[in-house]
């Protein structure tokens, strides 16, 4: 794994004599790269991500389930899972919301193995996701617990502030909402994977339906902060 991931490493940020560590450190300067802002929202690669967690505590809860797609010209070009074994047990009750179980998770990584994996994949593309916020900060939480280094000023699009921003809708709509607006089926909803591959289709009818007027990732990330900061 080392090997793939070093390759087209530039160790221009290197800070570590660690080289894998060193690599997190550049892929996530490149994550957290602002220059995107001035991208074309035409021309923009985009990283669509979700996480199942052992529940919703930013603390002490952790990653057990990560999926993602790469989409170009609105088209998914690459897929990514990863099932990571948690430190602590599974609670029932997030159990009963994904289905999974500890024995799942007995031969599994831990998460921070995965991580320089997942780096490797969102590259320099904008990650997109629904309730993303959440997911960034539990990869941030994780990331500087393992390598002491984060990604809290990456940007990001969130397919709840989309939708608002292309029917002037006012309420935080959930994913169900939004899968049933656009008629998307989701295959194994709360899986990572499949929520992930379903949140992209409906981040590419979003697409569609937004103004003209936006016409920069730019254009969407300070319309979609607006919105945040009138809650």
């Amino acid at each position: 794994m080392l090997k793939s991931l070093l390759k087209g490493f530039t160790g221009k940020k290197k800070e570590s004599a660690d080289p894998l560590l060193a690599y997190v450190i550049e892929a996530c300067g490149k994550i957290e790269d602002r220059s995107s802002l001035k991208q074309s929202i035409h021309e923009t690669s985009f990283c669509v991500l979700d996480l199942e967690t052992t529940g919703l505590d930013m603390i002490n809860d952790v990653i057990i389930n990560i999926g993602a797609v790469k989409l170009k010209k609105g088209k998914i070009t690459k897929l990514f899972e990863a099932y990571t074994k948690p430190p602590i047990p599974i609670p029932a009750a997030s159990t009963e919301f994904h289905g999974m179980v500890d024995s799942m998770f007995a031969d599994k990584p831990v998460v921070g193995e995965v991580l320089p994996e997942l780096l490797q994949f969102i590259g320099d593309s904008v990650i997109v996701g629904h309730h993303i916020n959440f997911d960034i900060r539990m990869l941030h939480r994780h990331l500087k617990e393992f390598y002491n280094i984060g990604i809290s000023h990456t940007v990001w699009l969130d397919t709840m502030f989309l939708y608002q921003m292309a029917h002037e809708d006012q309420k935080h709509q959930p994913l169900e909402h939004l899968l049933e607006r656009y008629c998307v089926q989701c295959d194994q909803r709360h899986t990572a994977l499949g929520d992930v591959v379903a949140t992209a289709k409906v981040f590419v009818k979003i697409m569609d339906e937004l103004p003209p007027s936006y016409k920069t990732i730019g254009d969407l990330f300070r319309a979609q902060d607006e919105i945040r900061r009138k809650e």
